[in-house]
């Protein structure tokens, strides 16, 4: 399982440079990218959590969705501080974006404990 949490993360860490460069250039054409890097970033955070909290459900989930709201926040904050436009391109949020951000996360973390659970059945039957 840790294999695919490197893979997610390096597939995360691609995109999240991406954005970042699109932002820096001023590409709002590429600004759907957000999408699919909240998706992995709500698996990994979730991974990640899920391992630190020793397998416990309800902690990771709302650990999970403290950190995904947190991040929303912080987004909002750099882009009303911030006078680099690359970072106000990069952090523009609107109503939309921030559901949409929270939604993809709790998609990854869905798609996590989806896997989680298949993979753990699979073992449990082959130890059987």
């Amino acid at each position: 399982m840790k294999k695919y949490i490197i893979h997610i993360l390096l597939v995360w860490l691609f995109l999240s440079i991406f954005i970042t460069f699109a932002a820096y250039t001023g590409n709002t054409k590429l600004h759907w990218i957000d999408v699919p890097t909240h998706f992995v970033a709500g698996i990994i955070i979730t991974a990640i959590i899920f391992t630190i909290c020793k397998n416990n459900f309800k902690k990771t989930i709302a650990l999970s969705f403290l950190i995904f709201i947190s991040w929303e926040f912080f987004e909002i904050t750099i882009a009303n501080l911030s006078e680099r436009e690359f970072l106000i391109n990069l952090f523009k949020e609107t109503k939309f974006d921030i559901t949409q951000d929270i939604i993809m996360d709790t998609l990854g973390l869905a798609l996590f404990f989806s896997v989680y659970k298949k993979r753990s059945a699979k073992i449990k039957k082959y130890t059987q």
